[in-house]
């Protein structure tokens, strides 16, 4: 009997080991682009490296009430015409939903105003402590405020390298 109980107990994790080879996808580079720069937050800003989360930061401490901009950590990439601003609400509690979507739009305001980055696309990523609360990108918006969807901000990265899955709807000659 316990032989039969080993043998069933095998193939069942045999079964379980290929079928998870098998399904296992490959990661898109750029998700692992963002989660990286994303961890890259901070409170102080460095001036030379980051100027453009210094930039943020004063303007946003300076317009923005009701919230306790001592607590946000920011990071900013710029790549040719693009921008990409990531920022940290640490203190999720003190913030109302409402306010979540004012701290979005007036990074957008301050980078729209600024003569030197008008005219760039704008990628902005409001994270709080476990998931992506909004998203704005050049072409969409998620306002949410809970669980934004992050995968908007991916094509800042460029396009995906990630071959498709093949469906029944591509055709293939």
């Amino acid at each position: 009997m316990y032989k039969f109980q080993n043998k069933i107990v095998s193939q069942l994790f045999f079964s379980l080991i290929l079928f998870s080879l098998f399904s296992c996808q490959e990661d898109d580079v750029r998700r692992i682009r963002l989660k990286v720069d994303q961890k890259k937050v901070t409170s102080n800003p460095n001036e030379e490296s980051d100027v453009i989360s210094c930039f943020i930061k004063e303007s946003v401490s300076r317009s923005l009430k009701g919230i306790d901009t001592n607590k946000l950590k920011y990071y900013s990439v710029e790549r040719n015409d693009t921008i990409l601003v990531i920022t940290k609400v640490t203190d999720m509690i003190g913030i109302e939903k409402s306010s979540r979507r004012k701290l979005l739009f007036a990074i957008n305001h301050c980078l729209l105003t600024s003569e030197r980055y008008n005219m760039k696309k704008i990628y902005i990523d409001v994270e709080g402590n476990f998931t992506t609360l909004l998203v704005k990108t050049p072409s969409k918006y998620d306002l949410d405020g809970k669980f934004a969807d992050e995968d908007l901000l991916l094509s800042f990265y460029g396009k995906s390298k990630v071959s498709f899955k093949k469906s029944k709807n591509n055709l293939n000659y």
